[in-house]
């Protein structure tokens, strides 16, 4: 039962969220104050409100049956993923059922996230970082603002799973966000700021090369909203390549190590996965049977439809940019650590 919630909720999307969270956990270790547990109960936390919005957004996308627009045009010729809500599709789940599992993934962050709050000895900066991320989580697909319908979806899930997520959990880990003797921890605002970028493309790469599917269904993606292959295309470069940029600019401001700009090994993939994107846009075909092992693992590729692996290539080397980056940095900073 637990397996087949955690395949219904995408957990092979993990990485997405599990690494900058093990990440903040990592660079608090020589914090005064830090908790190993408490740095871990936040990880837990941030992996379930993850898995419980992925079957948040498939609630609502059933209800409102967007999933029949996909088909349509996929019979119509036209490229349009369709592996959405199988477990709905075929029977094997009910709505009531789906409707538990949520609550029940929500349910568990909130017990860690209580926790580690009074741990923290109701630290204000927790509960604050925390409500605006399940508001703009929670409001991504749900009505009446429905966030993601109109144009807002790509910088609401960048903001949840980039600086809320990065600072939440630094801040459950360490409690020293803000401390009297150092002041802000600006490095930690930056780099959460940077992987919400590389989270905001991941959701990015789906709205660019579903535009198409999600106007007919009248979602308003900011894809959508960009129109043109020039808007669409420098959206997805700002996206990917800004977060290289404020790593060096923190750097050369003192705030972090100069090992840390060896994210820049990172580079040969952002640079691929632009260029398949400008492909995509041209209408060109890249190869997906045998993806390049340096661009990263691609789970179950030989189980994968070859109809939605067009999709699914950029969706996964996007994923890997992410988790990528943030290994490097975790490295560095235990390397760091040892040597220093």
């Amino acid at each position: 039962m637990i397996k087949r919630w955690l395949y219904n909720a995408r957990s092979f999307a993990a990485p997405q969220n599990l690494m900058p969270s093990i990440l903040a956990v990592v660079l608090a270790l020589d914090v005064p104050g830090f908790n190993i547990l408490l740095g871990l109960l936040a990880v837990v936390g941030v992996c379930m409100v993850h898995l419980g919005g992925n079957l948040l957004d498939d609630y609502f996308d059933w209800q409102d049956e967007l999933l029949s627009y996909r088909e349509e045009l996929r019979k119509e010729g036209e490229q349009a993923f369709t592996d959405k809500y199988p477990y709905m599709r075929d029977g094997s789940t009910t709505v009531a059922q789906l409707r538990r599992a949520i609550i029940v993934f929500f349910g568990i962050a909130a017990m860690c996230g209580a926790v580690i709050w009074i741990v923290r000895d109701f630290d204000w900066w927790l509960p604050v970082i925390a409500v605006v991320a399940f508001v703009l989580c929670y409001f991504y697909s749900a009505p009446p603002f429905k966030l993601g319908f109109h144009g807002l979806g790509e910088l609401v899930i960048g903001i949840c799973f980039g600086p809320c997520l990065f600072c939440g959990v630094y801040e459950s880990a360490c409690g020293s966000l803000y401390s009297d003797e150092n002041g802000f921890a600006w490095h930690i605002l930056a780099l959460g700021c940077a992987i919400g970028m590389f989270v905001t493309n991941i959701l990015y790469t789906h709205s660019f090369v579903e535009r198409h599917v999600d106007d007919v269904s009248h979602k308003k993606t900011l894809a959508v909203l960009l129109k043109t292959d020039f808007w669409g295309l420098s959206a997805y470069a700002f996206f990917l390549f800004v977060p290289f940029v404020l790593v060096l600019l923190c750097v050369v401001l003192g705030y972090i190590h100069w090992a840390y700009s060896f994210v820049l090994l990172m580079l040969p993939q952002a640079v691929w996965v632009m260029w398949a994107m400008i492909m995509f846009a041209r209408k060109v075909e890249v190869p997906t049977e045998h993806p390049h092992r340096w661009l990263g693992p691609m789970d179950n590729w030989a189980q994968i439809e070859p109809e939605n692996r067009y999709y699914l290539l950029r969706w996964y080397t996007m994923r890997n940019i992410n988790t990528g980056f943030c290994f490097i940095i975790a490295v560095v900073k235990i390397t760091l650590l040892i040597i220093g």
